[in-house]
């Protein structure tokens, strides 16, 4: 009973049956695995591989597989990164131009570029620009037009009147003599303040506009921002040599940066806002600080350049010669160190017809007044050797080289302290700065970098609304005052 008891509730046949099964899935499992471990000897890539198994085989393309998509992916990754980094941090910082070293980076240029059209464009078509004056004008013109006409009407009528009165209608007549000086004394006035804001309104569409819009192009803009951001580089190199009274002077406080800022903000045009400007300038309210500290300082030094021209001031009577060659220059010195007259060599040789005839006489001179008044103001080469303090009376120099001509010049007397006249003073004064950089280039050793001309024009540091050329000049009607008479927008 015991024993009966402990026996499996299965039978003989069931225990079998499990047992044949068992081995039958051995036996399946053995010879699967065989098969997946034989060789089949087919190469797997280039002749390689007929000594793995199928397994292997599938194993190793599932792992090429995925390297080559992960490298795939990092090719990708590192081609973006490169070209973002190419983008914002390398091509941004290549240099346009330099001073003595001194990088302006592309950058730079690119913001200074977008104020400088911005501030353009708020002259021209903002809030309280050119275009708002000149519709303004129109209007009034317009307007003292429409009163010019009604009184002509009224002065007719009331002459008709008279003339048809009888002759003792005195009380009749006499009103309406009066109003008839009432009409008489409106037209006038209207008539003058019509002709006053007229010329006005001409002035503006004919000179004050397109005056300004030849300004307003690429090419115009671009030249400019390189410029001073190379005359910025030699301001605040001086500026570090000075004291700090003078930087005080020059130096834009934070105040002085956010007025400008909301001048310029002010004078945007009403369809304009500041946000909508740096967006599509992609610009960042850092970058405009940053060049409108440039624009102030710059202004800042012109103002105190200014003052510093006073009368009396130190003068120097001076006369000269411009030869077109240096070899002809370098024989004139030659004659002159020889005993030859000046005057004479002057008359005979300078090909500036303006000194030439008075034997090169240039006159009393303050420095800046040379390259202002005979150097169209683009060298102080000459100015910097009349004004070094070294210079003695009847000394001659040596053959100067400026805008490719050639020179020689001769020191007649000096004043240290000689009267300016108004007119002079107030022009020196006006052209202070430039006169200044002027003197600053042509001192010796100084060396500018030719600008890069293709990111001068390059796309990416142009403002999307600023145009590639000036608009046409034509200005059909202009001249008759009139109403809607301006093509110009």
């Amino acid at each position: 009973m015991n024993s009966q008891t402990a026996r499996s509730p299965r039978g003989p046949e069931t225990q079998r049956t499990t047992r044949a099964a068992k081995t039958k899935s051995r036996r399946y499992n053995r010879q699967t695995a065989h098969v997946e471990a034989r060789r089949d000897g087919t190469p797997l890539i280039f002749g390689w591989g007929s000594h793995l198994s199928r397994s292997e085989k599938t194993q190793l393309q599932r792992r090429a597989v995925w390297a080559t998509t992960i490298l795939t992916a990092l090719i990708i990754v590192a081609v973006v990164i490169g070209f973002w980094v190419n983008l914002n941090i390398i091509t941004p910082g290549l240099p346009i131009t330099s001073v003595n070293g001194q990088q302006v980076t592309q950058s730079d240029y690119r913001k200074l570029v977008a104020l400088k059209a911005q501030i353009e464009d708020n002259k021209i078509y903002g809030s309280h620009g050119i275009v708002v004056q000149r519709d303004s004008l129109q209007k009034q013109v317009a307007a003292q037009q429409t009163i010019i006409d009604t009184q002509t009407k009224l002065i007719d009528s009331l002459n008709k009147q008279l003339q048809a009165l009888p002759a003792n209608q005195t009380a009749q007549r006499t009103n309406l003599e009066v109003q008839l000086t009432s009409a008489k004394n409106t037209l006038s006035t209207a008539q003058t303040q019509h002709d006053t804001l007229n010329a006005q309104y001409q002035q503006i569409l004919q000179t004050t506009l397109p005056n300004e819009q030849q300004l307003y192009n690429q090419s115009q803009i671009g030249n400019d921002s390189v410029d001073w951001l190379q005359d910025d580089i030699f301001i605040r190199n001086w500026l570090a040599t000075q004291s700090s009274a003078v930087q005080a002077q020059i130096q834009p406080t934070a105040t002085a940066i956010t007025q400008a800022l909301a001048t310029f903000k002010a004078d945007l045009p009403t369809a304009t806002t500041y946000s909508a400007f740096l967006s599509s300038d992609n610009v960042s309210d850092a970058d405009v600080h940053a060049m409108m500290t440039l624009i102030v300082r710059r202004q800042n030094m012109q103002n105190y350049l200014a003052a510093q021209i006073t009368s009396p001031t130190y003068q120097v009577l001076a006369r000269g010669m411009t030869i077109a060659t240096q070899s002809a220059a370098q024989n004139i010195l030659k004659q002159l160190k020889n005993g030859g007259d000046f005057a004479a060599l002057a008359k005979k040789n300078s090909v500036d017809t303006s000194t030439a005839p008075n034997g090169g006489y240039l006159g009393w001179l303050v420095r800046g007044q040379y390259a202002q008044n005979y150097g169209a103001n683009t060298s102080a080469t000459i100015d910097n050797w009349i004004f070094d303090p070294k210079r003695a009376v009847n000394e001659i120099s040596p053959v100067l080289s400026e805008n490719g001509t050639y020179h020689i010049i001769q020191i007649l007397s000096i004043d240290p302290s000689r009267a300016i006249d108004a007119t002079t003073l107030q022009s020196l004064k006006s052209n202070a700065l430039t006169a200044w950089l002027l003197e600053q280039k042509a001192m010796p050793g100084v060396s500018i970098a030719p600008i890069n001309q293709t990111m001068l024009l390059d796309p990416s540091n142009m403002p999307s609304s600023l145009p590639a050329s000036s608009p046409s000049q034509s200005v059909p009607g202009a001249s008759s005052g009139l109403p809607g008479s301006s093509t110009l927008p």
